[in-house]
């Protein structure tokens, strides 16, 4: 295991505490962090919220501080779907005694995707003249953090969804969803496709907005749906004459997506092979895509 070496002293692992991130739900009830949330989508919005028990003078004395010396808490996050990289939180922490810092910041479903990582960290705010050698001077030191991270990009939140009215947008009106995949394969994945949700089957929307609380019945939609996006996706990639096992995109273009979704789910196999296997035995094709999607097996 590779361990970072500081060239100063930090403070004894006691000296802060905290009991990690909690993610917000619509009802206002904090749940733990999960590993992944499923069926997150760019419209909604993330709220976290954390606290942190910081003994200012345990911190001060075992990493070779003066008594005077100002410290801060700070959050960054940082998506692998948007690239960006955000400071969440800069709390300023004087004075001695234990202190009890409550941390609380949004992220915008638009800037979100992939997997989204918080990095909590006690630091030096600004420069020290410290008597201590052995103790941190130089701003921004690193003194103790914590590292947490949640997948937001599943196979059915890769793009945008909506939630539309199927009786007034022209689409058959009981139908729970649907698939809109754009014709240019060069276009970005995020303009080209949209999961379009029926607002009158509520079912549907209800177990999508309880994703990290689903139960057994949710869950089965939840695959469900994940099982149909992946079938449209493999569906229009087989379909599409101007795709080759060869083909070479920019890796946020639809080509790229759709050539990926193949890849993972069903390796191995050529878009000729899965091309000759749609004309003669389509119910073949879907059930490989429901085996390797593993259609109902987590929920069953």
């Amino acid at each position: 295991m590779n361990r970072r070496a500081y060239p100063y002293r930090r403070p004894h692992p006691d000296a802060v505490a905290t009991g990690g991130w909690f993610l917000r739900q619509e009802d206002g009830e904090g749940v733990p962090l999960p590993p992944s949330i499923v069926d997150w989508d760019y419209q909604r919005d993330l709220d976290f919220e954390c606290t942190v028990e910081v003994d200012l003078d345990k911190v001060r004395e075992t990493a070779a501080l003066p008594v005077e010396a100002e410290l801060a808490l700070t959050v960054v996050w940082n998506s692998s779907g948007s690239g960006l990289r955000m400071l969440a939180a800069d709390r300023p922490l004087q004075g001695v005694g234990t202190r009890s810092v409550h941390l609380a910041f949004t992220v915008l479903g638009r800037d979100s995707g992939g997997v989204l990582s918080i990095d909590t960290q006690l630091v030096l705010p600004s420069r020290l003249d410290n008597p201590d050698p052995t103790g941190p001077r130089r701003a921004g030191s690193v003194l103790w953090h914590r590292d947490a991270q949640v997948r937001l990009q599943g196979d059915a939140s890769q793009f945008p969804m909506a939630v539309v009215d199927f009786g007034k947008a022209g689409y058959p009106e009981d139908a729970p969803w649907y698939l809109d995949v754009g014709p240019n394969l060069e276009a970005a994945t995020m303009g080209a496709v949209l999961l379009l949700v029926n607002s009158r089957t509520t079912v549907v929307l209800d177990a999508m907005r309880k994703a990290e609380k689903a139960r057994h019945a949710e869950k089965l939609i939840h695959s469900a749906l994940r099982q149909d996006v992946v079938r449209l996706l493999i569906e229009h990639t087989i379909a599409n004459e101007d795709l080759d096992d060869d083909s070479v995109f920019e890796t946020d273009a639809l080509g790229h997506m759709l050539l990926g979704v193949v890849r993972t789910h069903l390796p191995g196999m050529t878009l000729a092979s899965l091309r000759s296997m749609r004309r003669s035995d389509p119910s073949l094709l879907s059930a490989r895509v429901q085996s390797a999607v593993g259609l109902f097996a987590k929920e069953s």
